[in-house]
C-alpha cells in the first residue's frame, strides 16, 4: 500500500454536483481524502454555485475571477489568465515546498503551475483547449496554443480523460500523458432496485444547457430536425442552465417535456430510449454520454458526442447521425428497447469503465 500524500489541489470552479466537470473533482476529492490522503483545496468561485465539500477537505484558499487579472500577464490569452489571482499564486508559491502533490484541475488554472517550483506537478485536462478553441473558430488559435503548449510543458505529468485526448497533446505539443476514467454515477445501475419503467417512443436530451455548445445543438435540432420527426415520439429535456428564451421556444412544442433540473438525472435517462446528443462543438469526453452509457442508454449522436469513448462490443449503443436527416430516420425506425436489454448493456459498459482513475494512480 502506498504511503499517503500531502496534496495541494487547485480547481477552476468549486466542487459539487452542479455539473460534469465540477462532479468529477468533487468525487475524486472524496476518493483522494478516503483513501487517507492530506487534501489542501484551492478553488476559483463562480456566480449561483457552492462547494459542495467533504469535511476531511481542508480549504486554503478561493480564486475570485477577474478581466484585471488578464491584464497583468497579457502574453497569455485570457482563458488561462482569468483566474491567475497574484495573491492566491502567492500563498501557493509559499505554501508549495510543504505538499508531496500539486494538482492542477482545469486548464483554467493550469497557468499557476508555469510560475510555480514543484518537483510533483500534475495537469488535469478536462478538454484540450486548442481542439476546444478550433471548432469555435480559428482567429485565436495560434494565441491559445502558445500558451496551453507552455502550461502543460511545465507539468511533472500530465493527465487526460481518453486516450483519444492524449494523443491530441502529443500531436500539437509532443508531450507524452495518460488517460484515466471519469467516475460513474452508479456503480452499477439496477433497474429493479431504481424502480423505472422504460418508456415507449420517449427519447431525451441532457445537460448543462448554460453551455453553448449544448444549448446550440438542442436549438439546432427544434428546427432541422423536429420538423422530420414521426408523430407520437416524444422528447423530455433534462438539466439546468436554460435560458428564459430556451424555455419559452421548448414550452411552445407539445412533443417536449421540460424537466429541468432534477436530482437523480440517470434515472430519467434510464426511462428513456435514448439520448440526443447533436454536438458540435466542445472537445474531451463529454460526460453527459458517458451517464447514459451507466444506465445502458443508447446515445444518437454526432463523432463530437462521441470522441474519447468506446462502443460496447456485444449489446451496442452508439447510433452515429451528421445531419438532420440521418438524426430524423434513426428516430423514425427505432426498436424498442426494454428495461432488461438496457440492463444487459449497462453491465458491459460498467464492468469496461469503472476502473483507472487518477486516484488509482496516487
Amino acid at each position: 500500500m502506498k504511503s499517503p500524500l500531502n496534496i495541494l489541489f487547485i480547481t477552476a470552479f468549486p466542487p459539487n454536483s452542479r455539473t460534469a466537470g465540477q462532479d468529477y473533482t468533487r468525487r475524486l476529492l472524496d476518493d483522494l481524502a478516503g483513501r487517507g490522503h492530506s487534501v489542501s483545496l484551492v478553488y476559483a468561485s463562480y456566480p449561483g454555485h457552492e462547494a459542495e465539500l467533504d469535511g476531511r477537505i481542508s480549504v486554503l484558499s478561493v480564486i475570485r475571477p477577474s478581466l484585471k487579472n488578464c491584464l497583468n500577464h497579457p502574453q497569455f490569452h485570457p482563458f488561462f489568465t482569468r483566474r491567475l489571482d497574484r495573491t492566491v499564486l502567492s500563498l501557493i508559491q509559499s505554501s508549495a515546498p510543504r505538499f508531496d502533490m500539486l494538482y492542477f484541475d482545469f486548464s483554467q488554472v493550469h497557468l499557476y503551475s508555469l510560475f510555480v517550483s514543484h518537483p510533483n506537478k500534475v495537469l488535469m485536462c478536462h478538454d484540450v483547449i486548442a481542439q476546444k478553441f478550433s471548432r469555435k473558430g480559428r482567429a485565436q488559435l495560434p494565441w491559445i496554443k502558445r500558451t496551453e503548449k507552455a502550461v502543460l510543458a511545465s507539468a511533472s505529468s500530465i493527465f487526460a480523460f481518453s486516450r483519444k485526448d492524449c494523443g491530441v497533446i502529443k500531436t500539437e505539443y509532443g508531450l507524452d500523458s495518460s488517460a484515466v476514467h471519469f467516475y460513474l454515477k452508479n456503480e452499477r445501475f439496477d433497474y429493479d432496485s431504481a424502480n423505472v419503467t422504460v418508456r415507449e417512443n420517449t427519447f431525451c436530451f441532457y445537460g448543462a444547457w448554460n453551455r453553448a455548445e449544448n444549448a446550440e445543438g438542442l436549438v439546432w435540432f427544434l428546427k432541422k430536425v423536429l420538423p422530420l420527426v414521426s408523430s407520437g415520439i416524444k422528447f423530455v429535456v433534462i438539466g439546468g442552465g436554460l435560458s428564459g428564451r430556451l424555455k419559452k421556444r421548448l414550452s411552445a412544442v407539445s412533443a417536449v417535456e421540460c424537466l429541468g433540473f432534477v436530482d437523480e438525472p440517470l434515472s430519467e435517462i434510464a426511462r428513456c430510449q435514448a439520448l440526443v446528443a447533436p454536438l458540435f462543438k466542445g472537445a474531451g469526453v463529454k460526460v453527459k454520454v458517458i451517464d447514459a452509457l451507466t444506465s445502458g442508454t443508447s446515445v444518437i449522436g454526432t463523432d463530437v458526442a462521441f470522441e474519447g469513448i468506446e462502443d460496447n462490443a456485444v449489446r451496442s449503443l452508439f447510433h452515429r447521425a451528421d445531419s438532420a436527416s440521418a438524426f430524423a430516420q434513426i428516430l423514425n425506425s427505432w426498436n424498442s428497447v426494454s428495461a432488461s436489454e438496457k440492463q444487459a448493456a449497462s453491465d458491459e459498459f460498467c464492468s469496461r469503465y469503472n476502473s483507472c482513475r487518477f486516484a488509482d494512480t496516487v
